[in-house]
């Protein structure tokens, strides 16, 4: 009888080493695949984040030029609010609701506005809350390979004090009269000859008095009614013509002196001409003034500017009410005289004060960052 037998033991084992080479040849393949892949996605990401970057910092200095325009410029704001979509799409801009902010792109960045770019870029403001001042825009960084980033800000449009002086004196207010000097002598107490302002900001007494210059002049005394004069009108008032009517500013103005307390934008001592400041003298108080300074004075109702000794000072003079100045000393007082709020205002100029404009007194007024006109109230990115 015979038995099955058992099936033989294989004991060759040649081969195996192969096979597992193989398995563990694929097994790094995939490791350095891997890594490979995860290498080549993290620079990716990394050069994606990189050009974001530069997209967004390009719209950045884009925003930063249209607020520095807003504030160096006059620019007529939109009147309605603007629709949502049009401020999504930024690509039409009606009259009204839209104004066009002209920008010139700088060498080395790149910013657009609109779908088209251009190296003239107008940006469009639009009306977002005209109730409250709000207006908006948008501005797109771009960056290398089509990387792009939208910014939309919000601003806040500040109330602005009228540009240009309608005179040495503007009587915006009822019932305005000046009392001139008398006597003898030559000499102007008020002319809107263009005068520069001294050599020396911190010039005393004679030294300060300065010589008109042939640039175009701004009458003597601006009025909103038929002014009451007095005194040495002859000798003492100037200008081209020496004294005219035209419309008032008086809003403007008390819109911005309302601005500038209702949000605390002034000092009670003088600036200077390298850093002018606005100084607001109030009810019940007066500014004994006989140091020269720059800037804007507003001597708001009942508050008085007495000038001492010598006096010199460089910018605007807002006297609102019954805000007054007066004094014994000897001063200057280079730019534009300002009277609102009043239904009759008398300036008295029987003492040794003179009124005289001067374009560049005001032109330093730009460097007050309260006048500045736009203020940005809330940004976002809209990528």
């Amino acid at each position: 009888m015979q038995f099955p037998q058992s099936p033989k033991t294989i004991n060759n084992e040649k081969g195996m080493v192969l096979v597992v080479s193989v398995m563990l040849l694929a097994v790094l393949v995939l490791i350095g695949f891997t890594a490979l892949n995860v290498t080549t996605t993290d620079m990716k990401i990394s050069s994606n984040y990189r050009e974001g970057a530069r997209a967004f910092y390009n719209a950045e200095a884009g925003v930063e030029m249209v607020i520095a325009y807003l504030r160096t410029n006059t620019v007529s704001y939109p009147t309605t609010d603007a629709n949502a979509t049009d401020i999504a799409e930024n690509t039409t801009c009606s009259s009204g609701y839209c104004t066009p902010i002209p920008l010139t792109v700088p060498t080395g960045f790149s910013f657009v506005a609109k779908a088209l770019p251009s190296r003239i870029t107008p940006v469009y403001l639009y009306g977002y809350n005209i109730a409250n001042k709000l207006y908006v825009f948008r501005v797109t960084g771009t960056g290398p390979n089509n990387a792009s980033r939208t910014i939309e800000v919000v601003i806040e449009k500040i109330p602005m004090r009228p540009q240009n002086a309608d005179g040495a004196v503007a009587m915006y207010g009822g019932g305005p009269a000046v009392q001139f000097k008398t006597g003898g002598g030559g000499g102007y107490a008020v002319d809107g000859h263009d005068y520069p302002v001294p050599a020396n900001p911190a010039c005393n007494g004679s030294a300060c008095d300065t010589t008109a210059t042939a640039l175009p002049a701004v009458p003597g005394l601006f009025t909103v009614m038929t002014p009451t004069l007095t005194g040495n009108v002859d000798a003492h008032l100037g200008g081209v013509p020496t004294q005219t009517l035209g419309p008032s500013k008086e809003p403007e103005y008390n819109d911005y002196v309302n601005y500038i307390i209702a949000n605390n934008l002034y000092q009670t001592t003088l600036g200077t001409r390298a850093n002018p400041a606005v100084t607001v003298i109030p009810n019940g108080t007066t500014l004994n003034a006989s140091v020269n300074g720059a800037g804007i004075i507003i001597v708001d109702n009942g508050g008085s500017l007495q000038v001492n000794g010598n006096f010199c000072y460089e910018g605007l003079v807002i006297l609102r009410g019954t805000g007054r100045v007066f004094g014994s000393g000897t001063g200057n007082i280079f730019g534009s005289v300002v009277t609102i709020g009043h239904t009759s205002k008398l300036i008295d100029l029987t003492g040794s004060i003179n009124l005289f404009y001067s374009s560049a007194a005001l032109s330093n007024l730009s460097n007050i960052p309260s006048t500045r006109q736009g203020k940005r109230k809330a940004w976002r990115d809209v990528s």
